[in-house]
């Protein structure tokens, strides 16, 4: 299967959306974002959400067909990385897998 997928990049796009959702997610959990540390511990949170999506991204991708070099560039790393990092066969695959073996 051929991807057009996009490199992963940050911009003023992806700024302003990082900047809204730590907005929303200190004022849900009622943190000052003027706190320093309030705010790194906000920041961690939202990277360890959005990386435990990848792992069935990844699953879904290569059930459609792609291949470990059309996710290593959608990831941003090499297809062996990939591979070491989300096939289910490797000793340090993503333990965060969202399904059964």
């Amino acid at each position: 299967m051929t991807s057009n997928a996009p490199s992963p990049r940050s911009g003023d796009d992806t700024f302003d959306l990082i900047d809204e959702a730590l907005a929303t997610l200190a004022e849900r959990r009622r943190c000052w974002l003027g706190d320093d540390l309030a705010t790194i511990a906000l920041v961690v949170s939202l990277i360890e959400q959005a990386e435990r999506f990848l792992p069935q991204l990844v699953h879904d991708a290569r059930a459609s067909g792609c291949a470990w070099h059309e996710i290593g560039h959608a990831l941003g790393t090499s297809p062996d990385d990939a591979q070491l990092r989300f096939d289910p066969g490797t000793p340090i695959a993503d333990s965060r897998w969202p399904h059964e073996h």
